[in-house]
């Protein structure tokens, strides 16, 4: 069989899907509650759309993580985001919930998704896909978000050229 005859499908060897960037219906799969950090970890699923069940067959979990924390300095944006779940789900209500988060399994909020662009510890390129931002639902639906830029956070390399000259390099007459 010739090259051309063969059925291949191509993929690069070290790389994995990436959901794009963009806003998502997102169902939250999972909860857990780091108390030593006072954070809350959350897997979700894109619930809806061209990418729902994207990471069904992801075994890296992280992949699909994004945290919350409940320090006293960040209640703030814990509670943006609740209030974003709260919009997107009949039946929870905000100002009612016992803070159990076991409770927001299953529950919907829209995520805004951003790549970035960063060097590993390796000294090699590489990106990902980050969490950026919440939104209800309905407005992810209705476009109604901001999308961030792309991030790049890579360690640039210079070009330029060793600045010590050595005697040696002078320009020698013969």
């Amino acid at each position: 069989m010739s090259f051309k005859d063969k059925n291949i499908v191509w993929t690069e060897v070290g790389t994995s899907k990436m959901l794009p960037a963009g806003a998502y219906d997102a169902m939250i799969t999972d909860v857990e509650d780091v108390e030593s950090k006072e954070y809350l970890r959350f897997t979700y699923e894109i619930a809806d759309g061209k990418y729902q069940g994207f990471f069904a067959d992801e075994d890296r979990i992280y992949t699909h993580q994004f945290v919350r924390s409940y320090k006293d300095s960040a209640i703030g944006f814990m509670t943006r985001f609740l209030r974003c779940v709260d919009a997107s789900n009949e039946g929870f209500d905000l100002d009612t919930w016992d803070n159990d988060p076991s409770k927001l399994v299953g529950l919907h909020v829209g995520i805004i998704v951003q790549r970035e662009d960063y060097t590993n510890n390796n000294g090699e390129d590489r990106a990902r896909m980050n969490v950026e931002g919440f939104a209800s639902v309905d407005d992810v639906k209705n476009g109604r978000f901001i999308m961030p830029e792309p991030k790049d956070t890579r360690k640039k390399q210079s070009d330029a050229p060793d600045a010590q000259v050595s005697a040696y390099d002078a320009d020698v007459p013969f």
